[in-house]
């Protein structure tokens, strides 16, 4: 958390990278535990610090962070955000198997939007 509070000052584009990746290793030690908030908390940090252009420079970090935040999104209850992060992921998935997780997680929180409707 105190690497985080100093994310506006770093300028330097591998020392981003680097904090990114410690807040995905942290927010899955976090979901291993089943600790989905705070995981969604690291998750959500890592992508603030992310830029447009890393979507194509570290695409595999992107996806991963982007569906991990998705999928505590839906453990968390927060359908819409989920949601609203696979939108992102199949506007920048590369290829379909970058998508798959996604479509997964939409069917499971589009079941939950439904079965809230039937309540």
């Amino acid at each position: 958390d105190q690497l985080n509070r100093g994310k506006l000052s770093i300028t330097d584009d591998a020392e981003r990278i680097s904090l990114v990746e410690l807040n995905y290793r942290a927010a899955k030690k976090a979901i291993s535990s089943s600790m989905f908030s705070n995981a969604s908390h690291y998750l959500k940090e890592g992508i603030s610090i992310l830029e447009e252009k890393h979507c194509e420079t570290h695409h595999e970090l992107w996806i991963s962070l982007h569906v991990s935040y998705a999928e505590t999104e839906y453990c968390n209850g927060n359908f819409e955000s989920a949601i609203d992060t696979i939108s992102s992921i199949i506007t920048n998935a590369k290829s379909f198997s970058d998508k798959i997780p996604a479509y997964k997680t939409l069917c499971l929180c589009n079941s939950m939007v439904f079965l809230r409707t039937l309540s």
